[in-house]
């Protein structure tokens, strides 16, 4: 097994216990104590885990809060980025819309939008959505995610992978100039990158509380991003270094 993927075995294994073992670990991927340690200090300088004595426990700054604080977090930001990315929709478009806070907030501002076909993820979308008339929904197979009410997973990705859409309205965990966008879950990661090569379109959305935050995985670059969509909060230092990208920025 190559150290990447001992990387992210350690994190999977970090994000659903919240601390690991090294000696555990050596059992888990037949190598030495010191082979561990080394991972666990390259993973300690990249901010993903703090070592503590015999293991590791997950950053703090690592931790994406839950589905129920993020929601409430920043929402008058969040309704005014959702409600312009619904102005960009228009009638007989097919959609994705992802599982962010931000994406979610979406569907009460398509109404009055014809024929539109809308796949997502995520239950709650699905539920809203289908208040809608005409509006077909597609919601994806999967592995459920009690705590998000979200489906991923490979049957989620497979069933994703033959749908080619108009435009992708995707959430972000974190931007920066350096990393791209970035989000702190790796199913989901999978999923935005499938509907982004599907896409002919991609919106980006995200408050100013995403910028300068690199999450654990990588989602895209800003060349495969149409437009970014925040608020006037955004820091300008960062949305100045997104100018050499060439990146449609929509700052409301």
């Amino acid at each position: 097994m190559f150290q990447d993927e001992r990387h992210e075995q350690i994190m999977k294994e970090l994000t659903h216990n919240q601390s690991v073992k090294i000696i555990d670990l050596c059992k888990k991927f037949d190598v030495t104590r010191e082979t561990i340690r080394r991972d666990l200090q390259e993973m300690e300088n990249r901010g993903l885990l703090k070592r503590v004595h015999g293991g590791a426990i997950l950053s703090r700054t690592n931790v994406e809060p839950t589905y129920s604080k993020r929601s409430q977090i920043n929402l008058k930001e969040k309704e005014v980025i959702a409600q312009r990315a619904a102005e960009h929709v228009e009638d007989g478009d097919s959609l994705y819309l992802d599982i962010g806070t931000t994406t979610q907030l979406m569907p009460k501002y398509l109404q009055g939008k014809k024929n539109l076909t809308v796949i997502t993820n995520g239950l709650l979308t699905a539920f809203e959505l289908s208040k809608l008339p005409n509006i077909k929904v597609i919601l994806s197979g999967g592995e459920l995610r009690s705590g998000e009410l979200s489906l991923s997973g490979p049957i989620s990705i497979n069933s994703l992978e033959a749908l080619y859409i108009d435009k992708a309205f995707i959430g972000i965990g974190g931007i920066t100039a350096q990393s791209g966008i970035t989000d702190f879950h790796i199913d989901e990661s999978q999923i935005r990158k499938t509907m982004i090569e599907n896409a002919s379109e991609v919106f980006a959305l995200g408050d100013f509380s995403k910028f300068g935050v690199r999450a654990f995985t990588k989602v895209c670059d800003f060349k495969d991003i149409t437009v970014l969509i925040t608020d006037n909060k955004a820091p300008r230092d960062i949305l100045s270094e997104l100018e050499k990208f060439k990146l449609q920025i929509e700052v409301l």
